[in-house]
């Protein structure tokens, strides 16, 4: 059995790899375990993101219908071209 290495792993990259390599030929990273470094913590983001919006549409839908809210006199004070 193989001593597990803190820090590394193996991963198949796919066409993915293709597109990580241009990102270092093009100076953005300095190596691809740098690029896919920045693309998990994206994926962490976007996934924390979303998981925010969620709870604020659920937080959004249990408030309930506001009856007094008259749409168009909100329409009228709106700024032009919104």
């Amino acid at each position: 059995m193989v001593a597990p290495r803190d820090g590394l792993a193996s991963v198949s990259l796919g066409s993915a790899k293709d597109i990580g390599l241009q990102l270092v030929a093009e100076g953005r990273f300095e190596t691809l375990s740098e690029a896919c470094r920045a693309g998990l913590r994206r994926l962490a983001e976007d996934a924390r993101i979303v998981d925010r919006l969620a709870a604020l549409g659920e937080e959004g839908m249990q408030s309930g219908i506001d009856e007094a809210f008259d749409i168009d006199a909100f329409l009228a004070e709106a700024p032009a071209g919104r």
